[in-house]
């Protein structure tokens, strides 16, 4: 992003970097030696970009908004529970299913957490913030991601988003029929 992105910028930038690389990955071969080493970029870009919204977009957030409180504490919700698969996932070995399983699963829960703050928190934001407040937050926010760690916090097992995932045993054919069967078990 250039250096002049206001806040909002810089982070739907790193929102298009990480679906980006969501994409990358959805194309490489199962086994893949890239797989394992394109976790890891998008394990650190995840975690500096958590770090950048914590520090500079809830507290605007929490400050701003009438609904601010409830809305970070739904947005730290989400992150806790992506960090605890980033956690999991940095543990796993990329040639494994279970790597698989745990990479769509951030997948899921990123692009609907990224979605959901372009097209509600952005927004709302942006009509309650000056051009030069989020100018400036967009300076720190840089600053806070080159100081991050870029290695999740860890957290417990039971902090990650459920698995609404099919089972991975079952085979395409089995799912598909049972998604398209009326009544048939899930």
């Amino acid at each position: 992003m250039h250096r002049d992105a206001d806040l909002l910028e810089e982070l739907t930038a790193d929102h298009r970097a990480v679906l980006t690389h969501f994409s990358e990955m959805k194309g490489l071969p199962l086994g893949d030696p890239a797989r394992g080493e394109l976790a890891a970029v998008i394990i650190d870009q995840l975690v500096r970009h958590t770090a950048a919204e914590e520090r500079h977009l809830y507290p605007l957030a929490r400050e701003r908004l009438a609904d601010g409180p409830q809305v970070v504490a739904r947005e730290l919700a989400d992150h806790r529970g992506v960090e605890a698969l980033l956690e999991e996932l940095r543990l796993t070995d990329a040639g494994s299913p279970r790597f698989d399983r745990l990479m769509a699963l951030v997948i899921e829960e990123v692009t609907g957490h990224a979605g959901d703050e372009e097209a509600r928190l952005f927004p709302a934001l942006r009509a309650v913030a000056t051009p030069a407040e989020l100018r400036d937050l967009g300076d720190r926010a840089r600053e806070t991601k080159a100081r991050s760690t870029g290695r999740p916090r860890h957290q417990p097992p039971a902090a990650r988003p459920a698995d609404h995932l099919p089972p991975p045993e079952r085979s395409l054919g089995e799912r598909l029929r049972a998604f398209l069967t009326p009544g048939a078990p899930g």
